[in-house]
């Protein structure tokens, strides 16, 4: 748990329950995607299942802890410990949407959304389909048992409520821990029976390191840390889609000098730099006058289709619908920033790490307007709003304030 880097009130949330032995049955890890909640998840269930514990005194080592305060850490090296950390504990279960696989007998559905067939078949079992239920079972070991819902604010309706009544009436030593970058969407009650561990994004500081690593220069990782949000996860999936087309071009580019007849073009560098770069080029078109409101919503639309069938590489029970919502959102948040950093410039106080613009200050008064109406914009996409109609609309007030200065 230690390991967890920039979560220093949940560690020690944790720590606390721990030392005290009053580990809720139920936990709800909310927070920005990628900053460390499944890890925690897992670090959780590693202690509380270890064979034999370590108390540790704590000497700085979690700041918001006193020095003499006994941390409870893992020892790493028993049975159950070695299990954890390969992923083969008989009594710490993962549940994911992309289950359904094992749970789904018509081979229809397409795993977009946690189903109330994967909560029963791994959770609390359905006596009409002679499902057992796993969280009312003895534990293998003897130490309890941990069910880690990933990405919990997937859960459909009939899902949560299947849920809802084994947290009614928790069995003894068998812990739920919902992560979740969303948990208003979980139900109120599911949320009432829970204790709740909030994470918070990770500085850019922290982020730089691990980018660098993965071989970008130093400006272009303080640009991804930024973009990325503190989200270490984003940064390093960003990075690794960079690296594969990095290396799709320098393939191309060996097979061109080496055949003269090799046409192959290369790939177009992607990804939120690239993004970001066109999308800043065609705001300070518009700032400019010179590109009108379709043209910037085009740029947004592009990107974010270019996002969703990223997502969708990487997971391919991915819903493209949702992952061009995402897409959308994290583009205009973009867009949001970079007027965040033309305020920021008028008032003298420029961000360390500017999104690429030529477009100097602009007028203080009207940028908090624009930086609002992008926010309430990403607000809107979660209600289901349709992508063209919502992005003609903000490009729309987008353009109509700048012409109103």
């Amino acid at each position: 748990m230690l390991n967890v880097q920039g979560q220093v009130r949940a560690v020690a949330h944790l720590q606390r329950a721990l030392r005290a032995e009053r580990l809720a049955s139920t936990w709800i890890f909310a927070g920005p995607p990628g900053v460390g909640k499944f890890t925690t998840a897992l670090a959780l269930a590693k202690t509380k299942l270890c064979d034999k514990p370590v108390s540790k005194r704590n000497n700085g080592q979690v700041a918001l802890l006193e020095d003499g305060f006994e941390l409870t850490l893992p020892c790493n090296v028993c049975e159950s410990c070695r299990a954890v950390d390969a992923g083969s504990h008989p009594d710490v279960h993962v549940v994911t949407r992309q289950l359904i696989r094992y749970h789904d007998e018509t081979g229809k559905s397409k795993g977009t959304t946690l189903s109330i067939a994967v909560i029963r078949g791994e959770i609390t079992g359905d006596p009409k389909e002679g499902k057992e239920a796993k969280i009312y079972k003895r534990s293998f070991r003897g130490k309890g048992k941990f069910f880690i819902i990933d990405q919990a604010d997937l859960m459909d309706v009939p899902a949560q409520n299947a849920l809802l009544k084994t947290l009614e009436e928790p069995p003894a030593e068998s812990y739920l821990v919902l992560v979740t970058s969303s948990p208003q969407e979980l139900l109120s009650t599911i949320r009432s029976r829970s204790q709740v561990v909030l994470f918070s994004e990770l500085p850019d500081e922290m982020l730089l390191p691990a980018l660098i690593g993965k071989g970008l220069s130093h400006e272009d990782a303080k640009l991804m840390a930024r973009l990325a949000r503190g989200s270490l996860g984003r940064a390093m999936a960003w990075a690794d889609d960079l690296r594969i087309i990095n290396e799709k071009n320098e393939r191309a580019e060996k097979r061109r000098s080496e055949d003269d007849d090799d046409d192959t073009p290369a790939m177009t560098p992607g990804g939120p730099l690239a993004w970001a770069r066109d999308l800043g080029g065609a705001l300070d078109e518009l700032v400019a006058g010179r590109a009108s409101a379709s043209d910037v919503a085009a740029v947004l639309s592009k990107y974010a289709g270019e996002y969703a069938r990223l997502q969708v590489a990487r997971d391919k029970l991915t819903s493209v619908d949702r992952a061009k919502r995402d897409g959308v959102q994290l583009l205009l948040g973009f867009a949001a920033e970079w007027f965040s950093d033309r305020l920021r410039l008028g008032l003298g106080t420029p961000h360390e790490t500017t999104l690429p613009a030529r477009t100097a200050a602009l007028d203080h008064g009207i940028v908090p307007q624009l930086i609002m109406a992008a926010q309430r914009a990403e607000a809107t996409v979660d209600m289901n709003a349709n992508e063209k109609i919502l992005l003609a609309a903000i490009t729309t007030q987008w353009e109509d304030l700048l012409l109103a200065r």
